[in-house]
């Protein structure tokens, strides 16, 4: 019964949504909108699950002094100070302890809450960033060995469009840079995206039918 209810539910709903696409009536729309309420409502609890289990894994690891334990205390001190910062503290009728900043007094959360976002959070997504793109140079640079005619190709190709952009108004490669990244490249590029559109329509009704049971926490 435990899993008969949530794939009945998947199934009906699925199929109800499916068919709800395809027709232009104000009824249709009604209970799309209502659909999307109750969507938010879900999205909040699956919040709530998802914050109780950040704790509970970092907790775990603190226990029993696991692997990289250290940076849990910190993981779990900014969760509370952000969250006291900003939905406390951002709260219009908490106007506590008032600052000064550019000839405005605001409360000391906000400008807390403003500064722990732009110069912690955006120099931390730089840095991952940062870090991603050192190892999409490493992919690049085994993908570009001319060991076949494939790669290259590739190889001339990415010559091509770099030199295109670095060297617009030297080099005489602006027209052919363009031409690979408009023909050539967004060919292959409709095709990855019709692949993945085509398999996710695959998982979709896998997940509608009963047959990819994943979300249900096994596989039988």
């Amino acid at each position: 019964m435990k899993r008969r209810i949530p794939l009945t539910l998947t199934l009906v709903l699925g199929i109800v949504m499916m068919i709800q696409f395809f027709i232009p009536h104000q009824f249709s729309q009604d209970f799309k909108n209502t659909a999307l309420e109750w969507l938010r409502v879900i999205g909040g609890f699956a919040f709530i699950i998802g914050l109780a289990s950040f704790i509970t894994h970092h907790y775990t690891k603190i226990k029993h002094k696991k692997e990289g334990w250290a940076y849990s205390p910190i993981a779990l001190g900014a969760l509370v100070v952000m969250a006291v910062v900003g939905l406390i503290g951002r709260s219009p009728n908490m106007n506590w302890i008032p600052v000064t900043v550019q000839g405005q007094q605001i409360s000391v959360f906000t400008y807390l809450f403003s500064n722990f976002f732009t110069h912690m959070m955006i120099p931390l997504g730089a840095t991952m960033f940062s870090v991603l793109a050192f190892y999409i140079a490493s992919a690049a640079y085994r993908s570009f060995r001319a060991k076949s005619l494939v790669s290259i190709l590739l190889l001339v190709a990415a010559f091509v469009i770099m030199l295109a952009i670095i060297f617009y108004n030297v080099l005489p490669l602006g027209d052919l840079g363009e031409w690979l990244l408009s023909v050539p490249n967004m060919a292959a590029k409709r095709g990855i995206l019709l692949g993945a559109s085509l398999g996710g329509i695959a998982t979709s009704l896998k997940i509608i039918l009963g047959i990819e049971r994943g979300y249900l926490g096994g596989t039988k």
